[in-house]
C-alpha cells in the first residue's frame, strides 16, 4: 500500500473538512427540482410546498435519491425530509388509514434497538440510503440480465461481473467495512462482500442467495462457505473468494454451474476446484451445512413496502421483502425452506451486514486514513489558482470523477470512457506537488476503469492494448496490478487467445489474491485449447 506525504494528507485534510456533505443535486442543467415538483432557477431546493400534492413531493424527493444525483457525498437531510412530507400528505388523503402490522421477525435476529426501527413510521438517513442503493442495483441487474439467453445463463454473468468488479484485497491493504454501494464504487472488497453485492443484485430480479457455512465453522468467519443462488427449485453454487462457479464435472464452459444437490451427489466435482490442497468445503459438509439468510432489516420494512407501491414506473425496484408470508407473496424464510428442504426454524441470518456496520461505527484511525486514500480521488478535478507572488489557491473541489464512476457502474460505458480520459489527462497538468499525488492516484484509477469499461462493451483487443499498457506503467506497484493481470488473461481468453491468457500468469507472486483462481483458469483453457 502506497503511503501519501504529511502534505498530502493535509490537503486531504483541508477537502474533506472544508467541503462537508453536500446536499443532493440533479445531474441536469436548469437548477435543482424543488419539493413541489418545479425547479428553482437559483439552485436551491424549496422545502415542500403546502400546495404541492403527495406525489410531486415523492417524484421530488424520489428524483434526488437516484444513485445518478445521490453521491458519496451527499447529505440525506433534503429526500429525508420529503419522504416524510411524502408521508403526511398521504396520510391527509386517507380518513381512516390502516394501522400497520407487527413484523415478523425471528427470535434474536434483531436488538431491541433496531426493532424500534423497523416499526418507525418515519423515515430516516439509513431509508434514504436504502432507496439510494436499491435503485443502484436495479439498474445493474437490467443491463446484465440483458446479456443473457437463460436465467442460469443471467445468474453467472452476474455472478462473473461482480467479482471482474469487486477487486480483492491484498494481504497488506487495511480492509475497509463498506456498504454494497461503496464496495461497488471503491472497486475493493472481500469474498463476503462480493457475495452481499451479488445478493442486491440479484433480490432485484427477485432471485434469493443463502450463504452455505460447514457446520463446524462456528465463528463464521472463515471462507468455508459458498454462495448459494436459488432459481427454479435449484441451489446454484460459487465460490466467492475463487471468483468462479461450482463446475458440472470437467465442463469448462462459463455456464456450467452445478447445484448443491448435484454436488453432493458428485464429490468429486468440488475437488476439482483445489488447487494444491484439498477443496476447503466437501460434499459432506454442504450436506450438513447451516444455512444463512441473506437479508437486513431495511427490506422488513413496513414503510418500504408502502413506498415501493408508489414509485414512479421509472424508478420501480425492490424495497421490501418480508420474511414471513404476506398475502400477496411468500416470505423469504418460506422461499429457502421450499428450496433446500431445511426447516425454518434452522435458518439463521447472516451475520455480515451487521458485523460491517459494527466495524464501521468503530472504525480505528488506519481505517478512517485508508477510507480517505481510497475516495479522495474521486473529489478531481480540484481547481488552482495563483497570486501574484506564485502561491497557489486550491478551490473547491469538483468532484466529477465520482459522478463518471457511477456513470460507469450504471451501464453508461462508452460515456465513462471519454469522460475518464479528462481524468488520465490531469496526471500530465501542472500543480502543487500534493495536488499532484491525487491527480496521479485519479488517473491511475480512471485508467484501469477504462480496461473494464472496455471489457463490458465487448472491446477485447482495445482492453488488451490498455490492460497491457497499464501493466508495464505500474508494474507491482500499481493499485490494480494483480486485478489488471487476470481481467488481461480474461481479455486474450475472450479473443481465444488461449496461449496468451496462459502467458499472462507466468510470473506469480505468493501475495496475490488471484494465484489460486488464475491456477483453475489455466487449466480450464488449457483443456479449451485442445478441444
Amino acid at each position: 500500500m502506497r503511503s501519501l506525504s504529511p502534505l498530502s494528507l493535509i490537503l486531504i485534510f483541508v477537502l474533506f473538512s472544508g467541503c462537508g456533505p453536500r446536499v443532493v443535486k440533479p445531474t441536469h442543467s436548469g437548477g435543482e427540482a424543488a419539493a413541489d415538483g418545479k425547479t428553482t432557477t437559483d439552485g436551491k431546493t424549496k422545502d415542500a410546498s403546502p400546495t404541492a400534492s403527495s406525489d410531486d413531493v415523492l417524484t421530488s424527493a424520489v428524483h434526488q435519491l437516484r444513485p445518478e444525483n445521490f453521491g458519496i457525498n451527499s447529505a440525506t437531510d433534503k429526500p429525508v425530509s420529503l419522504l416524510n412530507s411524502w408521508r403526511y400528505k398521504r396520510a391527509e388523503t386517507q380518513p381512516t388509514p390502516e394501522q400497520p402490522l407487527p413484523v415478523s421477525v425471528p427470535s434474536g435476529w434483531i436488538t431491541a434497538e433496531e426493532e424500534v426501527r423497523l416499526n418507525q413510521a418515519k423515515f430516516d438517513a439509513i431509508d434514504a440510503q436504502h432507496i439510494r442503493d436499491a435503485m443502484f442495483h436495479r439498474v445493474i441487474s437490467g443491463y446484465l440480465s440483458d446479456r443473457g439467453q437463460n436465467e442460469l445463463q443471467k445468474v453467472a454473468i452476474i455472478v462473473d461481473f461482480v467479482c471482474r468488479n469487486v477487486a480483492l484485497w491484498k494481504d497488506d491493504d487495511v480492509e475497509l467495512p463498506l456498504q454494497p454501494y461503496m464496495i461497488m464504487q471503491i472497486g475493493l472488497g472481500s469474498a463476503d462482500d462480493r457475495a452481499w453485492v451479488c445478493a442486491e443484485i440479484f433480490r432485484q430480479i427477485r432471485i434469493d442467495c443463502i450463504v452455505l457455512r460447514t457446520k463446524s465453522d462456528v465463528k463464521a468467519t472463515s471462507d468455508n462457505w459458498l454462495l448459494g443462488v436459488i432459481l427454479d427449485g435449484k441451489i446454484y453454487l460459487f465460490d466467492m473468494r475463487l471468483g468462479l462457479p461450482i463446475a458440472r464435472g470437467d465442463e469448462t464452459s462459463r455456464d456450467s454451474v452445478a447445484s448443491l444437490a448435484e454436488v453432493v451427489e458428485h464429490p468429486e466435482w468440488l475437488q476439482q476446484m483445489a488447487v494444491k490442497e484439498t477443496y476447503r468445503v466437501s460434499s459432506d459438509d454442504l450436506r450438513e451445512a447451516t444455512v444463512y439468510v441473506m437479508s437486513d432489516l431495511e427490506f422488513w420494512c413496513r414503510r418500504m413496502s408502502d413506498l415501493e407501491q408508489v414509485l414512479p414506473p421509472s424508478d420501480l425496484c425492490v424495497l421490501y421483502d418480508p420474511l414471513s408470508d404476506e398475502e400477496s407473496r411468500p416470505g423469504l424464510l418460506q422461499r429457502v425452506t421450499k428450496a433446500g428442504g431445511w426447516p425454518v426454524e434452522s435458518l439463521q441470518l447472516w451475520s455480515h451486514p451487521r458485523r460491517q456496520a459494527d466495524e464501521l461505527r468503530k472504525t480505528a484511525e488506519a481505517k478512517q486514513q485508508e477510507w480517505k486514500r481510497l475516495t479522495i480521488p474521486f473529489s478531481v478535478p480540484i481547481p488552482v489558482k495563483y497570486e501574484d507572488n506564485g502561491k497557489p489557491i486550491i478551490g473547491v473541489p469538483e468532484r466529477k470523477f465520482q459522478r463518471y464512476r457511477s456513470d460507469q457502474l450504471l451501464g453508461k460505458f462508452a460515456e465513462a470512457t471519454a469522460r475518464y480520459l479528462r481524468i488520465r489527462h490531469l496526471e500530465v497538468e501542472q500543480n502543487p506537488a500534493d495536488l499532484e499525488v491525487i491527480n496521479r492516484m485519479a488517473s491511475e484509477d480512471a485508467f484501469y476503469w477504462t480496461s473494464l469499461c472496455k471489457f463490458e462493451m465487448g472491446e477485447y483487443t482495445t482492453a488488451v492494448e490498455l490492460l497491457t499498457d497499464y501493466i508495464k506503467k505500474y508494474d507491482r506497484k500499481g493499485k490494480w496490478f494483480y486485478p489488471a493481470r487476470t481481467l488481461l488473461a480474461q481479455s486474450h481468453a475472450e479473443l481465444g487467445q488461449f496461449t496468451e491468457a496462459i502467458a499472462v500468469f507466468e510470473r506469480t507472486s505468493s501475495d496475490d489474491p488471484y494465484r489460486a483462481s488464475n491456477t483453475l483458469r489455466i487449466k480450464r483453457w488449457t483443456a479449451a485449447k485442445s478441444k
